[in-house]
């Protein structure tokens, strides 16, 4: 299964990641660092594309990650090398970018992190820690979807930006730390940011609501301080 290159990172590394195709094997299989295609099974009999950035140990906590718009390869690749390319697996915690529109969870959240998570168990069964969720824009619609279907195994969510749809099941997030992230420039967003913030506090989420001044929707954040802020709950 082909895959455009995932910008930023060596060639050759690239190669050997699409060389290897989207096979179940285990994320060991390429070089700690290297972005890696793979594919889990969902119940339905089809399959979801993830690409997996591993530590050079054994993972201390997971971050599963949803990108911007359409959701496709390349818009997934850039969302993961700008934020949790270098600074997540150096601090020990795997990766996983999930290949989907984030407007698709709102009916599909369950199969899709049973998918998700089933991968993880199977072949990065050390990464015990912290299980975040994490998506930007399209794909911060989407996590809240995927954080309500799995909430058991969910420790925070992350939102750059996001909003709540109305249909969400916010009880179910009681309890959990989520982190709103917004542009000052991003009106809209803030707008909906605040209304998030308002309905999850009510259903007994912790949240903090971030507005990063001068920047617009497409968020540039420094990824040792997305990485401390996990380290903080």
């Amino acid at each position: 299964m082909k895959r455009p290159p995932v910008p930023g990172w060596p060639i050759a590394l690239v190669l050997a990641a699409l060389s290897a195709g989207c096979s179940t094997r285990g994320a060991g299989a390429l070089p700690p660092g290297a972005p890696q295609w793979a594919r889990a099974p969902l119940a339905d009999g089809g399959n979801l594309n993830l690409l997996v950035v591993t530590p050079a140990g054994p993972p201390r906590g997971l971050v599963v990650a949803f990108p911007w718009g359409a959701g496709d390869a390349g818009l997934l690749a850039g969302m993961i090398e700008t934020y949790w390319s270098e600074a997540a697996p150096a601090a020990g915690y795997a990766v996983i970018g999930v290949e989907i529109r984030g407007s698709s969870l709102a009916g599909g959240a369950r199969g899709v992190m049973e998918a998700v998570l089933g991968w993880a168990d199977r072949n990065l069964p050390g990464a015990t820690g912290p299980l975040v969720l994490t998506g930007a824009s399209a794909g911060g619609v989407g996590v809240f979807h995927a954080a309500a279907a799995a909430p058991r195994r969910v420790d925070a969510v992350l939102a750059m930006p996001g909003r709540v749809a109305p249909e969400v099941p916010l009880d179910r997030l009681s309890g959990v730390p989520v982190r709103l992230m917004v542009g000052e420039r991003d009106g809209r967003w803030i707008r909906s940011s605040e209304d998030a913030m308002s309905r999850l506090e009510a259903a007994g989420a912790a949240v903090t609501l971030d507005v990063v001044a001068g920047q617009g929707h497409v968020l540039r954040v420094p990824q040792g301080e997305l990485v401390a802020w996990i380290e903080g709950l």
